[in-house]
C-alpha cells in the first residue's frame, strides 16, 4: 500500500463522491424515460430506476466498503508518523539550544517510560476516535447517496409536470439540489454541512497536527521543558490572534504546571479557541534566555490581518462555487443547462485563481520569521569566519540565491530556480550546505571530476590505516577519537552532530558501509552519478563555515588530499 500524505486522504475521498454522483446520473441517462404521444411515461421508468437503485446500492457498499477500510488505516498511520516526525523535530531545535548554552537535563529514564506509555494510549486514542468519526461519515455518505437517488426518481415527475418539457430538464431539475450542495452528508453542531471530502480533510488535518503537537511536546517533558511560545506569522487565524507571540506553558503535550512561570496554560487558551479545526497557526519552544517573544501588533499589522483574513474567506467561498457549477456542467443532461453552467464555472475559477495568485505573491513578499532569523545567523557566520576565501565566496553565493520556506523537513538547492528550498531542520549551516552546492552547480566542480583523485587516494589511505584496527575504519575512527562519539537512547554509538559532514562522506565513500549516524540513507543514493563528489564537496563547505576546530581537525587527518583539494579550489573560486 503507498503511504498518503493529508491531501491524499481528502482527494481518495472526493473521488468516491464523485463516482457516487456519476454512477446515479449515469444510471438515469442510461435507463431513460420512453417518450410517447401522450408524453414521457414516468410510471415505467421509476420502476426501472428502482431497480437500478437496489443494484446501486449493493454495488456501492460492495465496492466502497474494502475501500474506505484501507483509507482508514492509512489516516491511522498518518497520525503515528506526524508524532514521530514532531518528536524528531523538537529534539533538533532543543539540541540545537543546547549548543547554543541553554541549560536542559533529561529528566530520569524511569520517568520518561511512563509518559511514553501514557502518551501512547493517547495517541491510540486519537486514532480509535478518529477513526470512529470517520466510519460514521462513510456510512452517512452511502445512506445519502440511496436518499438522494430515491429523491431524484419520484422529483423528476414532479418537476415534468411543472413545465419542464423535455426528460433531460426535468433529471436537470431533479437533481440541481445534490448537484448543488454535493453529498453533505456530515452536520456539525452550529448547523453548518460539509461533504464527505470536506470533513475527512479537517479531520485527518487536525488529528495528525495534534499527534505532531503531542510527539513535540514528549520531547519536551523528556528534557523538562514546558514553555512554548506561538509562532507570530503574517496571517493568524483570528480565533488564535490574542495568543499569537505568547509564551504559554504547555499543560496538554508537555506536561506543564501553573506553577512553571507567570505565563498562560495552553489548556486556557484552547478552551478560548486556540487551536480549532483546520487552524493553521502553530507554537514551538520557548527557551529562557535564547528565544525572544513578541505578542505585540501594531495598528497597521491588525488591519493586514483583518483583510488578508477577509480576503482568504471570499478566495474560500469562490472555490465553493466554482466546484459547484462544476458538478452542475458535467452531471446535468441538457446541452442548454451544461453550457450555462460551464461559463459559471470558469468565471469562478478566474476569481478563485486570481485570489490564489495574489496570496502566492503575498506570501513571498512577506518576510518570514524563522527564515529572517536564518539569514542573519548565516551572515553573521559568514562574515566571522576566518578563511577569507571561504567568506567571500559564500558571500558571493548567498547574493545570488533567494531562500525559500517549503513543507519538507529537509533543505536542498533548487539549480533550476536558483533557490534554497529551507526546510524545517534548517539552520544557518545547513543553508551554508547548500549555498556550496550552488558553487558545485555554477562552476562544475563535480561535473569536471575535480576532487575524484583525491577522494580515491583519501580512500585508500583508510583502508591502509584500518588494518591495525581490523579493518575497520569505523572502529578505527573510534578508537582514534573516542571523546567525539556518543551513545543514544537506543543504545547506539553515532559520532557527534559537529561532525555530520564527515559522518556523511564516509558513508558515500563506502556506499553506506560505513555509518556513524549521518548519511544519506535513501536507497540507492549514492549509486547516482557524482552524488559522492557533490556531497563531499558540499560537507566540507559545511563544517569551514561551521569552523569547529576538532572537526577541522578530523578532516584534516582522515581526509588530507581531498580537504587540501576543497581549499584550493576555494581559492581558485575567489580569484
Amino acid at each position: 500500500m503507498i503511504a498518503l500524505n493529508e491531501y491524499d486522504i481528502g482527494a481518495a475521498f472526493r473521488v468516491v463522491e464523485d463516482e457516487l454522483i456519476k454512477s446515479m446520473i449515469r444510471n438515469m441517462d442510461r435507463h431513460r424515460a420512453e417518450e410517447t404521444e401522450e408524453g414521457i411515461e414516468w410510471s415505467m421508468w421509476q420502476t426501472e430506476q428502482m431497480k437500478a437503485l437496489e443494484k446501486y446500492k449493493k454495488d456501492n457498499q460492495k465496492r466502497y466498503g474494502k475501500q474506505f477500510q484501507d483509507l482508514n488505516k492509512e489516516m491511522g498511520e498518518l497520525i503515528r508518523q506526524a508524532r514521530q516526525a514532531g518528536n524528531m523535530q523538537q529534539e533538533i531545535k532543543i539540541l540545537n539550544a543546547i549548543r547554543k548554552g541553554f541549560p536542559a537535563r533529561k529528566i530520569s529514564q524511569g520517568a520518561t517510560a511512563e509518559f511514553f506509555r501514557l502518551n501512547d494510549r493517547k495517541l491510540e486514542a486519537l486514532i480509535k476516535a478518529t477513526t470512529n468519526d470517520m466510519e460514521r461519515a462513510e456510512t452517512a455518505v452511502l445512506r445519502m447517496a440511496d436518499d438522494q437517488y430515491r429523491k431524484a426518481i419520484f422529483n423528476a415527475q414532479v418537476y415534468a409536470n411543472t413545465g419542464a418539457g423535455t426528460y433531460e430538464k426535468a433529471v436537470d431539475m431533479a437533481t440541481k439540489d445534490m448537484l448543488t450542495r454535493g453529498l453533505n452528508c456530515m452536520e456539525y453542531a452550529n448547523g453548518a454541512r460539509h461533504t464527505l471530502a470536506d470533513y475527512a480533510d479537517m479531520a485527518i488535518r487536525t488529528a495528525s497536527k495534534r499527534a505532531y503537537l503531542q510527539g513535540e511536546g514528549e520531547k519536551r517533558q523528556e528534557w523538562g521543558i514546558t514553555t512554548v511560545i506561538m509562532a507570530k506569522r503574517g496571517n493568524p487565524c483570528p480565533k488564535c490572534l490574542p495568543f499569537v507571540g505568547k509564551v504559554l506553558i504547555d499543560d496538554v503535550w508537555s506536561g506543564g504546571k501553573k506553577s512553571d512561570g507567570p505565563y498562560p496554560l495552553m489548556s486556557k487558551a484552547i478552551a478560548a479557541g486556540l487551536y480549532h479545526p483546520r487552524c493553521k497557526d502553530s507554537h514551538t519552544t520557548y527557551f529562557p534566555g535564547i528565544s525572544t517573544a513578541d505578542d505585540s501588533w501594531t495598528e497597521r499589522e491588525l488591519e493586514a490581518v483583518g483583510q488578508a483574513n477577509k480576503q482568504e474567506a471570499e478566495q474560500q467561498y469562490a472555490k465553493r462555487q466554482a466546484e459547484k457549477y462544476g458538478r452542475l456542467a458535467e452531471y446535468s443532461l441538457d446541452k442548454d443547462n451544461k453550457k450555462q453552467y460551464k461559463l459559471k464555472k470558469q468565471k469562478w475559477d478566474r476569481k478563485y485563481e486570481g485570489d490564489i495568485f495574489d496570496r502566492i505573491k503575498g506570501i513571498f513578499t512577506k518576510p518570514d520569521s524563522e527564515l529572517v532569523s536564518i539569514n542573519e545567523n548565516l551572515e553573521e557566520g559568514i562574515q566571522s569566519n576566518p578563511n577569507e576565501n571561504v567568506k567571500n565566496t559564500l558571500s558571493k553565493s548567498l547574493s545570488r540565491v533567494g531562500l525559500r520556506k517549503w513543507d519538507k523537513p529537509n533543505s536542498r538547492y533548487d539549480e533550476a530556480k536558483k533557490m534554497v528550498m529551507v526546510g524545517s531542520s534548517a539552520d544557518d549551516r545547513t543553508i551554508a550546505h547548500e549555498l556550496f552546492h550552488e558553487m558545485d552547480d555554477r562552476i562544475g566542480i563535480s561535473r569536471g571530476r575535480a576532487l575524484l583523485n583525491t577522494l580515491e587516494a583519501d580512500s585508500e589511505l583508510l583502508i591502509n590505516r584500518a588494518a591495525g584496527y581490523g579493518n575497520d575504519i569505523e572502529s578505527m575512527i573510534q578508537s582514534l577519537y573516542p571523546d567525539e562519539f556518543e551513545i543514544t537512547e537506543l543504545g547506539n554509538k553515532v559520532i557527534k552532530e559537529e561532525h555530520r559532514g564527515l559522518s556523511d562522506i564516509l558513508h558515500g565513500l563506502s556506499y553506506g558501509e560505513i555509518d556513524m549516524g549521518y548519511g544519506h540513507h535513501k536507497p540507492g543514493y549514492w549509486d547516482i552519478p557524482l552524488n559522492v563528489e557533490r556531497e563531499a564537496w558540499a560537507q566540507i563547505g559545511r563544517s569551514l563555515y561551521q569552523n569547529h576546530p576538532k572537526d577541522l581537525e578530523m578532516l584534516k587527518d582522515l581526509l588530507p588530499g581531498t580537504y587540501e583539494k576543497v581549499l584550493n579550489v576555494l581559492k581558485e573560486v575567489d580569484t
